[in-house]
Formats: structure tokens, C-alpha cells, sequence
């Protein structure tokens, strides 16, 4: 049985949102997630490779965080004291209420309009949407220095987001994910996040490094690199736990 088209029409929608949200990083990348003083750390699902990538899909429900992609050495830190990582100028907190209108629009009002309440309570939801991306894309070009935007740029974004509204959702994430942070990504960590989100990606970096080791060729110079890096993590996260 066909569903109606109506029900494809809203499947679709959140699958185009899902899909340009989702992300494919390395097995030494992650992401830091959050803002101010609250971060996350995400990784992708590295039992579930594409393409040699590990899936990653952010919380839908919070697609007002920015988001930012780090990688670590594999083989180890270099040597020297790294400066500690100082988050781009957080201007995302004002694209938040537009953002979270423009959700309500689509996927609230848009979908009882279709289902239950008919035209006028959805054309209320579209109206809702444009309203608040245009609001949004208003706010990006006002602070486009501190987005690091530049004309062209703009230009897709205003194109994405009108012409396929669930990308105008992921405004934020696209804005934060164009910045390349330098550091490695477990000084970060160490910077960032608490005690237990700490354990937990250095428990998933020690993982990723075991699978690392394991596809090495045996008592080669990197080897015995991620081999030492691995007996650091695991020192790291034993004195974790110890002191937890």
C-alpha cells in the first residue's frame, strides 16, 4: 500500500533534514557541540562505516548549537604546550528563536495543517517558516564578519535555505562547521568538558586507537606510536576512574 502523499511529503522533509545534517568523520575526528561553557563531545558510529567514515548524526532536537569538527594525532600529541582553544565569537544565541520558530513552522504546524487542521493552519506554518529564515538570514548578513561569511557565501545560504527549507534548520551548524579548529582534539577535552564526558571520549578515542593497532603492521615505527599513545589514554582513564 502507497502511503498518501502528504505522509511522503512530511517523511521527506525530515529525511532531507537528517541528511544534511549528518556528517561523516574520520576515526580520528570528532565534534565539540554546545556553546559558552557547556560543550559535548560527539563521535560517529565507528561499528557502522560509510565509505570508510563514521556516521554521525547531531541531536535533532538541538539544531541550534553550533557545531565544531576537531581531529586528534593518532600517534600521539606533539611535543610543546598547545594554546588553549578559544571558541570563534558565539554570535549563534540570537539565530536560536528563529531557528526554533522556523522548526515549529515546518515540522508542528505544517504537519496539523496537512492532517488535522487543514489549509489555513499549515499556510500559517510555511508563513511562520519564511518569516523567521528570512529573519534569520538578516541576522547572518548584519554579523557576517563575526560568521566569516562572504558574499558568495550568503548567496548559496539565502538559495538553501528558500529553496529547501529543512536546510535552513541547520543554519547554525553550517555557520560553525566552516571553521577548521587547529588543536588536537584531546587537549581540547581536557580543556572543555567535565569529568564524565571526559571519560567517556577518551574511552571512544582508546577504542578507535585499538582499532587502529590491530590493522598495523606488527612492531612498525607506528605502531609502537599509537601503541604508546593508547597506554597514555588508558593511564588517563585509570586515574579517572580511581579518583571518580
Amino acid at each position: 500500500m502507497i502511503p498518501h502523499p502528504e505522509v511522503l511529503l512530511v517523511i521527506g522533509m525530515v529525511a532531507l533534514y537528517l541528511y544534511d545534517s549528518a556528517l561523516l568523520l574520520a576515526s580520528n575526528e570528532a565534534v565539540l557541540s554546545g556553546g559558552k561553557k557547556r560543550w559535548g563531545a560527539l563521535f560517529g558510529a565507528d561499528n557502522v562505516p560509510l565509505r570508510n567514515k563514521e556516521p554521525l548524526i547531531p541531536n535533532p532536537l538541538l539544531p541550534h548549537h553550533p557545531l565544531y569538527r576537531f581531529s586528534w594525532k593518532m600517534e600521539g600529541q606533539s611535543s610543546g604546550s598547545a594554546p588553549p582553544w578559544t571558541p570563534p565569537v558565539n554570535s549563534y544565541a540570537r539565530l536560536a528563536l528563529p531557528i526554533w520558530f522556523m522548526f515549529l513552522g515546518l515540522f508542528v504546524l505544517f504537519p496539523l495543517g496537512v492532517f488535522v487542521f487543514g489549509p489555513w493552519v499549515w499556510l500559517a506554518g510555511m508563513a511562520l517558516f519564511y518569516v523567521n529564515a528570512l529573519l534569520a538570514l538578516t541576522l547572518v548578513w548584519l554579523n557576517r564578519a563575526n560568521y566569516a561569511v562572504g558574499k558568495q557565501r550568503f548567496a548559496a545560504l539565502v538559495f538553501e535555505c528558500l529553496a529547501c527549507p529543512p536546510f535552513a534548520l541547520n543554519l547554525v551548524r553550517h555557520l560553525s562547521l566552516q571553521f577548521k579548529p587547529a588543536e588536537d582534539f584531546i587537549a581540547v577535552i581536557n580543556q572543555c568538558l567535565g569529568e564524565t564526558e571526559r571519560e567517556a571520549a577518551l574511552t571512544k578515542i582508546a577504542r578507535r586507537l585499538r582499532h587502529a593497532l590491530d590493522w598495523e603492521a606488527e612492531n612498525s615505527p607506528r605502531a609502537a606510536a599509537l601503541a604508546a599513545h593508547l597506554q597514555t589514554i588508558e593511564s588517563a582513564l585509570c586515574r579517572a576512574s580511581k579518583s571518580s
